[in-house]
């Protein structure tokens, strides 16, 4: 499921026509130029650009060795931002444990940011929607309504 859900990151990304470094890191990687690709991104990440902090993530993440705790922290600084991809992957972050244990409520928050999201494709809503009544069956109704307030309360926030 979690390979499924980065394709169809990469995907929307790709067809987004990305302009700037992230494009470059992108051509870098397709490449094969991981280290290229990274140093690109990260600077431009580290400049607060959260496009460039989604791809850095994902770079990090499937690089060999992947670095899971840093992708997240990129991918949560992106998401914090209002970036779907950024809200998307750090929902399947806290759904599948992978660099943190698994936080279903914290999984179907981000799901439900990133689902309202105009911005997901609609390949990857669906695929957000899928993971959201997935995460769903997992909570309890307290632990619904928790998630379903804090992302109704989400507003973006632009780094500085």
């Amino acid at each position: 499921m979690q390979i499924a859900l980065i394709v169809t990151c990469v995907a929307a990304r790709q067809a987004s026509g990305l302009a700037g470094p992230a494009e470059d890191a992108e051509a870098a990687y397709r490449r094969g130029d991981v280290g290229k690709a990274i140093e690109i991104a990260r600077q431009a990440a580290e400049r607060s650009d959260p496009q460039a902090q989604a791809v850095l993530a994902f770079f990090l993440y499937t690089k060999v060795p992947p670095d899971p705790v840093e992708a997240m922290m990129w991918w949560r600084r992106s998401a914090e931002q209002g970036h779907a991809e950024g809200q998307f992957m750090l929902a399947t972050q806290y759904f599948y444990g992978v660099a943190t244990p698994p936080d279903y409520g914290a999984a179907y928050k981000w799901a439900l940011v990133a689902a309202r999201s105009p911005d997901l494709s609609e390949a990857a809503r669906n695929e957000v929607l899928k993971l959201a009544g997935e995460i769903r069956a997992r909570l309890g109704p307290e632990q619904i309504k928790a998630a379903q307030e804090e992302a109704v309360a989400f507003h973006p926030k632009r780094e500085r």
